[in-house]
């Protein structure tokens, strides 16, 4: 038996084969990512690096900032390595550590070999650039801090990196657990928005550090929460910090990633050939769309190697609802339980909503630019909110055979789409809006009815939107490469266009001839008057999109 798997394996054949087949080109190719990754290095994060040395060697400039930096320190590199974390676990839904190109995966792992010495270089190769990443970053950190005056550049340095190194390998060999397994995957893009409530919390708890209000005892939990806890406690003990037990958090880091680096190994030679296969399709699809600055694109190959199990209750409960004997409803009630079947996007959008109502209150609070740069900020939120709703229209927008089903033209079916989103916005919106109207804003209620149809018709502008022209993409040589940039405005148009209109109709004072009671009505009128010429335009793009 022994002599026969002798004989079947081909894997140090084949590797070596290749190899020297791949010799030039792969040379060639590794001085060109050499040359632009020194060309990065030295041309931004060098001078910055230099600029921060000079300081040093000048004083501490950031001494007088030191007290709020020592405040914010423990929330802001809980908020830093938690997001480093999760960014690096969250790529591998889409994407993965373990991603060879297609010939490979195609033609390579479909014969006689080993796949563990095929998948390690490529798993090395992704450890090695969240490494890179994590050194970058924690020098950085290391430089900040000793600018403040918080420490000796030496020890924090080494302080900053070591944690850095193991905290990222760590969430290299995470992520390729989640490749791996699908139940891992699950439960990580169930868990997503609670991972994303945590990082803006914790955004939140540093700048509330910053000025002057800090909990002692919820900062020593989330240090021993995890392993981005466990990082951030030889940082803290470098610069000034009190924090007895941080060889006992080191100690565990180290463990947890010695025993991650272990199981890496088998870890990717169990992982599946379809899981790779999805995997290398999804990063071509990326990489055209990206070129193409189709960012529709882009979302779409990212979410095809997704799999997702089904809920379960939540579907089973929506299948028992029974449609609406209305067909004009019909669309309305399709969008309502694409809705029920994902409650992720009604959370996103929950959450979307809060971050906007609170830079809506900050407009409001504040004059001159300050208030407009929140307004906008409020409407861009707004519209991320809206976006979250709109998966259905995005989807008939992609494929106009979707439709196929109703007798309805195809830009009244478009429009039918706005009912549901719109009616989410309101309702959650009003609800949010009625404390704020108790006690601060009598007018909040108002400024959601206003934005709520802006924002679903700036949505649907987006989903409707055409190809862009092939002479924007060719008008490289005539208007000095503008191409990408064009294409860009190209698609963002009718978002550009809801998000500036609705931040200038209530931001900007009225005249002081108007009524004051009667200022408010005529933002909603105006807003709405607004609403329906985007919806036009919405008809008119869908009416062009099924028969160009």
């Amino acid at each position: 038996m022994r002599q026969s798997l002798d004989v079947v394996d081909r894997t140090a054949e084949a590797t070596a084969w290749l190899r020297a087949r791949r010799g030039a080109g792969r040379a060639r190719r590794s001085g060109y990512a050499a040359y632009v990754v020194l060309v990065l290095l030295f041309g931004w994060y060098g001078l910055f690096a230099i600029g921060l040395f000079l300081e040093l060697s000048h004083g501490r400039p950031l001494a007088g900032h030191a007290e709020v930096i020592t405040r914010m320190l423990p929330s802001g590199l809980l908020f830093v390595a938690l997001a480093g974390f999760c960014i690096t676990v969250r790529d591998a839904l889409w994407r993965g550590p373990v991603t060879p190109p297609r010939p490979d995966v195609d033609w390579l792992l479909a014969l006689p070999v080993r796949r563990r010495p095929v998948l390690l270089p490529w798993f090395a190769l992704s450890a090695g650039i969240w490494v890179l990443a994590a050194l970058l970053l924690g020098f950085a950190g290391a430089l900040l801090i000793a600018v403040a005056g918080l420490g000796q550049i030496g020890v924090l340095t080494l302080a900053c990196l070591g944690p850095a190194v193991c905290l990222a390998l760590l969430a290299v060999v995470a992520a390729a657990v989640v490749e791996r397994s699908r139940k891992a995957a699950d439960l990580l893009h169930r868990a997503a928005p609670a991972l994303l409530l945590a990082i803006l919390l914790s955004a939140v708890q540093a700048v509330a550090a910053a000025q002057g209000q800090r909990s002692e005892v919820l900062e020593t939990v989330e240090l021993w929460s995890g392993p981005w806890g466990w990082a951030a406690q030889p940082v803290l003990a470098a610069a000034g910090r009190s924090v007895p037990l941080w060889p006992a958090a080191l100690a565990l880091l180290v463990a947890a990633t010695v025993a991650a680096l272990a199981c890496a190994g088998k870890v990717v030679a169990d992982l599946p050939a379809r899981v790779l296969r999805a995997r290398a399709r999804a990063s071509g699809g990326v990489l055209a769309g990206i070129l193409a600055v189709d960012m529709r694109s882009v979302r779409l190959s990212m979410t095809s190697s997704v799999e997702i199990r089904n809920r379960g209750r939540v579907e089973r409960w929506a299948a028992r609802l029974c449609p609406p004997r209305s067909p004009g409803l019909l669309v309305a009630w399709r969008d309502a339980m694409a809705l029920l079947m994902a409650p992720r996007r009604p959370g996103l959008m929950l959450l979307m909503l809060m971050l906007a109502g609170a830079a809506a209150s900050a407009a409001a609070v504040t004059k001159g630019g300050t208030a407009y740069l929140a307004a906008v900020m409020a409407a861009l939120l707004g519209y991320s909110a809206a976006s979250y709703l709109l998966e259905p229209a995005r989807l008939d927008a992609d494929d106009v055979r979707r439709t196929a089903w109703s007798p309805r033209p195809y830009e009244w079916i478009a429009l039918e789409h706005a009912l549901t989103p719109m009616l989410v916005l309101v309702v959650t919106g009003c609800l949010l809006a009625v404390p704020v109207a108790l006690f601060a804003h009598p007018t909040a209620p108002l400024v959601v009815l206003a934005a709520a149809p802006v924002l679903v018709a700036a949505g649907l502008l987006s989903a409707y939107r055409s190809p862009v022209p092939v002479w924007v993409m060719l008008s490289g040589p005539v208007l000095g490469d503008a191409g990408p940039l064009l294409a860009m405005l190209w698609y963002a148009v009718g978002p550009i266009v809801g998000v500036a209109g609705l931040s200038v109709l209530l931001a900007v004072p009225f005249p002081s001839v108007m009524p004051h009671v009667a200022e408010p009505w005529v933002r909603l009128a105006t807003c709405w008057i607004l609403a329906l010429v985007m919806f036009r335009w919405v008809r008119g793009r869908a009416r062009k999109r099924m028969r160009p």
